[in-house]
């Protein structure tokens, strides 16, 4: 059954870059793992700081310049990104990867049906052009790996392997922010990617998983600290510690798996835009969530753009306030954390939640609501 999710509302971005839809169409409530995760909780229940973070790094990136969305699933965060930053041609070329067959279909599905313009590449990527086998998870597709060890599997696949050297040489990209989620195999992603970074320095956000072969990644991650990166878990406090290659995996946990590896400190200024994003997504709960039924198109004006600043709830001063750390720089969890948001996302959730009028007789919804999932 059809499913459409309430986007973050942000009235820093609309100032500076103009309107943006209110929602996205994800086509179905249960196809996928992740659609049936925002069925459940919205864009709040999905990764919220990582989202958050995505979207204040694509904010700042130069024109011109490209997001890799490595692992890109049914390509939500490209959507994220496509749809609040590519109005008008403006924001950054966003790419998204992804190589399972069926999961790629979606993914194009919802490129499509929300006119959005960024890529799809059907590949994985790795240290190494080729091909190679995609093991398919007997828990979910979310977890479909080129590693057969990383979650028991019941079918393979073969396809086409790139790496992020190569797509960039042949493509002549610029690349701002990259964004790594391969079950496990995310040491072959980062050294299939090492000219890349000397030449352009972009921000990586990368999941490193409890389970994952650390002794590959540390000396995958190294050469990158060797280029003066900095690893950051992402969680809802800050400012964020910083790691090196031999003292993050203390750090790595079921509750804090997403990585900013930062090639230059971490500013005020950008704890506070990920905070703002942050407060805007927890705002999108599943009672923003746009449901209907197979037969009926989503209600008039469900995607209806954000438009003016003047008319959006601001952010209250307090909290905006970036959180501390606690008694005796003892730093509090990250559920504490999005617990003292809860506050300030309710007052946000005032201004994403627009009035549900039923289309008027003869009108038709606008955007691509008759698509099924």
């Amino acid at each position: 059954m059809p499913l459409a999710i309430t986007l973050p509302l942000n009235p820093d971005v609309l100032e500076a870059g103009g309107p943006y839809p209110r929602a996205l169409n994800v086509l179905s409530r249960k196809q996928t793992a992740v659609q049936r995760q925002l069925r459940r909780s919205g864009l709040a229940g999905y990764e919220p700081t990582t989202q958050a973070t995505l979207l204040a790094l694509a904010q700042q990136a130069p024109e011109g310049s490209a997001v890799y969305d490595i692992g890109a699933h049914i390509g939500l965060y490209s959507a994220l990104i496509s749809a609040v930053y590519g109005n008008g041609g403006r924001g950054p070329r966003t790419i998204a990867f992804e190589p399972t067959p069926e999961t790629v279909a979606l993914c194009r599905r919802i490129r499509e049906c929300n006119r959005l313009g960024f890529e799809v590449q059907q590949t994985a990527l790795a240290d190494e052009p080729g091909t190679a086998e995609l093991y398919f998870s007997h828990k979910s597709e979310s977890s479909n790996s080129l590693n057969p060890a990383h979650r028991r599997h019941t079918e393979s696949v073969t396809v086409p392997v790139t790496t992020v050297d190569a797509f960039t040489g042949e493509r002549g990209l610029a690349p701002h922010l990259i964004k790594i989620d391969v079950e496990t195999f995310e040491a072959a992603v980062l050294r299939g990617s090492y000219d890349t970074i000397r030449r352009h320095r972009p921000w990586i956000v990368c999941e490193l998983l409890p389970g994952a072969d650390h002794n590959a990644l540390r000396t995958a991650l190294a050469p990158l600290t060797a280029m003066d990166y900095g690893l950051h878990p992402i969680t809802p406090e800050a400012p964020w510690h910083r790691y090196d290659e031999t003292t993050y995996r203390s750090a790595v946990s079921g509750q804090c798996r997403d990585w900013l590896l930062a090639p230059r400190p971490l500013t005020p200024a950008f704890h506070r835009a990920v905070r703002r994003w942050l407060i805007a997504i927890l705002a999108c709960d599943e009672t923003t969530n746009i449901l209907t039924t197979d037969k009926a198109s989503f209600p008039y004006g469900w995607n209806a753009p954000y438009r003016s600043p003047r008319g959006a709830t601001r952010i209250p001063r307090a909290a905006a306030r970036i959180p501390r750390t606690g008694p005796r720089g003892a730093a509090r969890g990250p559920l504490t954390g999005l617990l003292r948001l809860a506050g300030a996302a309710a007052l946000a959730r005032r201004a994403v939640v627009p009035a549900r009028r039923a289309p008027a007789p003869g009108a038709q919804a606008t955007g691509s609501g008759s698509l099924r999932g």
